[in-house]
């Protein structure tokens, strides 16, 4: 029996990083991550797992 592996569709923020950051990396706009993860730009630190939809 095998595993599959499932593709989580979530990051977690690393150290250093911030919104602008994180949207350039992905090419996702930041006003997008923030209404989906219903979160203020401060709230995205380090640690943080976010949800990144294209």
């Amino acid at each position: 029996m095998s595993l599959k592996k499932v593709a989580f569709p979530y990051y977690q923020v690393k150290k250093g990083e911030n919104l602008k950051i994180v949207s350039q990396k992905f090419g996702v706009d930041s006003t997008k991550i923030l209404l989906d993860n219903q979160m203020s730009p401060k709230q995205i630190k380090e640690g943080a797992f976010i949800l990144l939809k294209k």
